[in-house]
């Protein structure tokens, strides 16, 4: 049985480091744009929650749309939307090319050689959110993966600062969520679990029941309290035997 996570509020706390490199991105487009306008973190939080987005890269490029069209009732805007949603209705001229460099200058900072000017990157501040000695209970046990948004790199520092190295990862070099290959290309057909936090997640697993059959889903912060939990609760049935 299989064991699959997402990464970004599920196994690594980004309210310091994605959030606020989306935070960070809008604003410095938005005053490109001749508009400079103060965002605040819970906007991109709730947005994140509630959107269909695969990376942080569109999640931007939406806020700023929204923000720089005046929109004030965010309650309007439908769950499970993304960023061709805010395409059609905010319309902007916007480099989705260019979006991606200010996020990346950063979030990645001095890892990032096209960084457009010097920072130190706020990967740095990101902590583990699991128990790395549950992840290495449960690897002897199911087989461990990964689907995540991030590319190599990305994972890679996220592996680092959990202190594990997950056998089978599936990266944005690959495609990005909600399309179910991405999972189907991991498991191979095989049962299993996947747990994430955000409606997104939700829908790639939904989308993978569609075409291959039944995937089980758990939501960090609605199912289970965090991934430490879901992992316990998963080794207890184990333990228990049939």
């Amino acid at each position: 049985m299989w064991l699959v996570f997402d990464v970004d509020g599920t196994l690594i706390d980004v309210g310091e480091s994605y959030d606020m490199a989306v935070k960070l991105t809008v604003e410095y487009l938005l005053e490109e744009l001749g508009k400079p306008s103060e965002v605040e973190i819970e906007l991109v939080r709730e947005l994140r929650r509630k959107g269909v987005f695969g990376d942080d890269f569109k999640l931007s490029e939406a806020l700023v749309r929204a923000v720089f069209s005046g929109l004030n009732d965010w309650e309007q805007i439908p769950e499970g939307v993304g960023v061709e949603y805010f395409r059609r209705n905010f319309p902007l001229g916007i480099d989705p090319g260019h979006v991606e460099r200010v996020f990346n200058t950063f979030y990645l900072g001095e890892l990032y050689e096209d960084r457009l000017f010097d920072f130190e990157g706020l990967w740095r501040l990101e902590k583990p959110l699991v128990d790395v000695e549950l992840l290495r209970e449960a690897g002897e046990r199911f087989k461990l993966g990964v689907v995540t948004g991030r590319n190599r790199l990305e994972m890679e520092l996220a592996e680092r600062i959990i202190g594990f190295r997950f056998p089978k990862v599936v990266t944005r070099e690959s495609g990005l969520k909600p399309d179910p290959e991405l999972l189907r290309c991991l498991v191979g057909g095989e049962e299993g679990v996947y747990i994430g936090d955000t409606a997104g997640d939700e829908l790639f697993i939904e989308n993978y029941r569609k075409k291959y059959g039944d995937f089980g889903f758990l939501m960090v912060g609605r199912d289970v309290e965090n991934a430490n939990e879901a992992i316990k609760m998963f080794l207890e049935e184990v333990k228990r035997g049939p």
